[in-house]
């Protein structure tokens, strides 16, 4: 074990290097932007796995979906196991970037730690399974099977893939590095996620917007409206109001409350919602998010009754119950 916790750190250097050019890529996946950088991002990683021992490497290619990478490392023995790793090499979009610290697209050292769009979720968890092939110089232990998906942030038509074609992806365990450690140095083991779902809801109260002097106090604000249902969503205390949604308290590790106050930058004085442990809230529990508001903007507001208006809401629901449900 310490000969190979030495050759690891003999590897972060080049590892880092490579986790920066690839972050640089902004291989965005959604409708809109262009596939040329997701395109790159695929062609540096499959020259990654290359020279890591990869063999057999091919595109995966299905309609109006990126390119999935697959690969394999036969096993040493016919007794080894064989182990798949997975990740997806698509990042979210960037956002507002006046709202970030550095540039988006230009991977930037702070505080020991490589920031940029896509560095965490999910271009350094690549280079983990890159660097582990090369610290057993493409040699390893097991059998190895490569997946790394090109459009899991949108969504595609892999989602459906592997159930189809069950003999593709045959393997005795599955290592899906797109989570990460609970605090550096801390080794971490995640075996489940809650699951997901987003609907947008519409309101729609009046034919067109009506002069607020005029029509204000009895014409239904289809705003109101809309932040009335949302706040139902939630009790007194913050947690998730919805009937059906399973619960379970969390048993595994985790932050504590001035941990997770710091990392998701909670403002001084400001409570967390919900009651129970952090863990059962964050981990085992349901949690709805309200992501996105269409209304008219702050800036441009008329002295007008609002006659539409439209959310979309994020749902986080027990690891253990079908989203479809």
């Amino acid at each position: 074990m310490d000969e190979l916790t030495t050759r690891v750190d003999g590897l972060l250097d080049d590892l880092c290097d490579d986790l920066r050019r690839l972050s640089r890529i902004p291989s965005i996946a959604f409708p809109g932007y262009p596939h040329e950088p997701v395109q790159q991002a695929h062609d540096l990683l499959v020259d990654l796995l290359r020279d890591a021992g990869v063999r057999d490497i091919a595109a995966l290619r299905l309609p109006d979906t990126a390119p999935v990478i697959t690969g394999h490392i036969p096993p040493p023995h016919p007794d080894a196991p064989t182990v798949l790793l997975y990740g997806h090499y698509d990042v979210q979009p960037a956002g507002d970037e006046s709202l970030w610290t550095t540039a988006p697209f230009e991977p930037t050292d702070v505080d020991g730690a490589i920031h940029g769009r896509g560095v965490a979720d999910d271009k350094s968890n690549l280079i983990v399974h890159v660097g582990a092939l090369r610290a057993f110089g493409g040699r390893p232990p097991v059998g190895i099977r490569i997946v790394f998906e090109g459009q899991e942030e949108y969504g595609s038509d892999f989602d459906d893939y592997p159930q189809a074609h069950p003999d593709e992806f045959t393997c005795d365990a599955m290592v899906i590095a797109d989570m990460g450690n609970i605090r550096p140095g801390t080794g971490t083991l995640t075996v489940a996620l809650r699951g997901v779902v987003e609907v947008v809801v519409e309101v729609r109260t009046l034919e067109e917007a009506k002069h607020s002097g005029n029509f204000g106090g009895a014409a239904p604000d289809a705003l109101l409206v809309l932040l009335h249902a949302l706040a139902g969503l939630h009790d007194a205390r913050g947690d998730v109001a919805v009937p059906g949604l399973r619960r379970e308290e969390w048993t595994g590790g985790g932050w504590n409350e001035e941990e997770f106050r710091r990392l998701a930058g909670v403002r001084e004085g400001v409570p967390l919602i919900g009651s129970g442990s952090l863990g059962s809230r964050l981990w085992s529990g349901p949690a709805i998010t309200v992501i996105g508001l269409d209304a008219p903007s702050v800036e441009h507001a008329a002295s007008a009754v609002v006659p539409s208006a439209r959310a979309k809401i994020n749902m986080r629901c027990h690891p253990g119950q079908d989203p479809e449900q």
